[in-house]
């Protein structure tokens, strides 16, 4: 899979808040500190799209 163009759309936390797009999604679960935020920015080759916490949970 190819990511052109990446960006942040919605933190939803009801299924009434989710995005009707269309497009293709994929979800990560874990627990904090697992890497998620670091696996999205190494997946789509930037830094900062997915920002992490400065003091865990």
């Amino acid at each position: 899979m190819l990511v052109k163009n990446p960006q942040f759309e919605v933190s939803a936390v009801s299924p009434k808040q989710y995005p009707k797009n269309g497009v293709p999604e994929i979800v990560l679960v874990g627990k904090s500190n697992v890497g998620k935020s670091s696996f999205v920015n190494t997946m789509i080759n930037r830094k900062k799209l997915a920002r992490t916490s400065s003091e865990p949970r």
